[in-house]
């Protein structure tokens, strides 16, 4: 069963309903007025029935073939529509083989009662290999086997044309997964394929930006491989070239201030200094005075060190002498003191 023949299901149902209601309504009436308008004139009668005629069938086809194709439109229309089998959107679909890895992105748009199939592949350096457009489709729920071209092959690879089969997933709600394989027709290679639906809309705005699309294929590869992603060297950012300086006008020297020297405030009255060095100096005068007399004789001579030993020696032998004298008194004291 193709669950697009839904939509011709559902635009034919629809306008036969509607015709059928207004000749069940509008009919009798209409019939009603031709009689009494036309008499017995059986070619003009049959002359209205045909023009009534042609306007319900250009009426169905305005419905069947431009209102109702401008509502399918809206995803909205589409699902109710659908149902189930609802599964247009943006799908990641990995591509495993031998020594091939990719990851397509798959985008299955909405055309009137039918569908677009289309998308790109990349491989691990995040690299664009092939691009897939449908050319022909045959829809058995849940498989669809397809016929798809490679615009960016020129054929001599032998990888230009190519079928795939895919099996969506079966449940009760809309399909989110499907697998399946691809082949070209050149080649005897079979790639198993699996597909899984993006349901967050930030990852498929995401995939619209370089920086996004290399963040959801990073998040998906390794769901899909069990591997990461290589990631991309980095791109060194150039060195900031310093912006030539402006010639500016030399700096105007400042100028220069008056140093102004304010002379110290004299702490206590100049006459009180003057009375304190005058006792002062009377003092000084004083014990100069009294440590040495006046006149020719109170002048000191100057002494050399040898006069000083010399005054040292005498001080010494005269302490001798008198401790001599004094040892030889206590025997005559003590002698008294006996008798």
């Amino acid at each position: 069963m193709n669950p697009y023949s839904r939509f011709g299901l559902v635009s034919n149902t629809v306008s036969a309903a509607a015709i059928l209601t207004v000749l069940a309504v509008v009919g009798p009436q209409v019939l009603t007025s031709l009689e009494t308008v036309l008499g017995a004139d059986s070619g003009a009668k049959a002359t209205a029935i045909g023009g009534g005629v042609v306007v319900m069938v250009v009426f169905w086809l305005a419905m069947t073939e431009a209102i109702f194709p401008a509502l399918f439109r809206f995803n909205s229309v589409r699902r109710i529509v659908l149902g189930k089998y609802y599964f247009e959107g943006t799908w990641l679909q990995s591509e495993k083989g031998e020594d091939h890895q990719r990851l397509s992105v798959i985008d299955i748009q909405p055309d009137g009662k039918g569908f677009i199939f289309s998308g790109y592949s990349l491989n691990k350096d995040l690299e664009i290999e092939s691009n897939t457009l449908i050319e022909f489709s045959k829809m058995e729920w849940p498989f669809m086997t397809y016929k798809h071209r490679n615009s960016l092959s020129d054929g001599a690879d032998g990888k230009r044309d190519g079928v795939g089969e895919l099996q969506f997933e079966m449940n009760r709600t809309t399909s989110r997964r499907y697998n399946g394989f691809v082949q070209f027709v050149r080649s005897p290679d079979r790639l198993r394929v699996e597909g899984a639906k993006l349901t967050s809309g930030r990852e498929v705005k995401d995939l619209r930006t370089l920086q996004g699309r290399q963040k959801v294929f990073a998040k998906y590869w390794d769901l899909f491989f069990n591997t990461s992603l290589r990631q991309p060297a980095p791109v060194a950012a150039p060195a900031p070239v310093a912006a030539p300086k402006a010639v500016t006008e030399a700096p105007k020297p400042k100028a220069e201030r008056d140093v102004i020297i304010e002379a110290a405030k004299p702490a206590a009255p100049v006459e009180s200094v003057l009375e304190r060095m005058e006792e002062t100096a009377a003092r000084v005068e004083r014990r100069k005075t009294d440590t040495r007399s006046s006149g020719p004789e109170s002048i000191v001579p100057r002494r050399r060190s040898s006069d000083w030993s010399k005054d040292a020696e005498q001080d010494v032998t005269a302490e001798a002498k008198d401790a001599d004298t004094k040892s030889d008194d206590e025997p005559k004291a003590a002698k008294g003191g006996q008798k």
